[in-house]
């Protein structure tokens, strides 16, 4: 009986992780398939979440920088339209990927650029 209830439980858990993976708003995306999905999405804001210092250094030209090592990143982040889908990227990888969990919390649908960052982005035209 003892067996049962713990298979079941593990039964039970695997479910509500497939549930809410299936619910996720957040899209991660290869370089190549990063780019062909926001040029092909009406209405997309790009997002740059590096620091003000690497966005000087060289920015996209349709990119909106919020910082995501500001205190206030959450509050900026009421600068985006929640009814437009959010391509967001940083140098490498490790700051979109964590922006974009914060971004899928407050309601926004999110593109995220895994394994790549701004250099791969400029290198594709973007």
């Amino acid at each position: 009986m003892k067996k049962s209830r713990i298979v079941l439980l593990l039964l039970m858990l695997v479910s509500i992780m497939a549930c809410k993976e299936a619910n996720s708003q957040i899209t991660n995306l290869p370089l190549d398939e990063f780019v062909s999905t926001y040029k092909s999405t009406e209405k997309a804001q790009l997002l740059d979440v590096r620091t003000p210092g690497e966005w000087a250094n060289g920015k996209l030209e349709k990119s909106a920088l919020i910082n995501y090592s500001d205190a206030k990143f959450e509050q900026n982040l009421s600068e985006l339209d929640k009814s437009k889908p959010v391509f967001v990227y940083c140098a490498v990888g490790g700051r979109s990927a964590r922006a974009a969990k914060v971004l899928e919390k407050k309601g926004f649908k999110v593109y995220n650029l895994t394994n790549s960052g701004y250099n791969q982005l400029k290198d594709k035209g973007l």
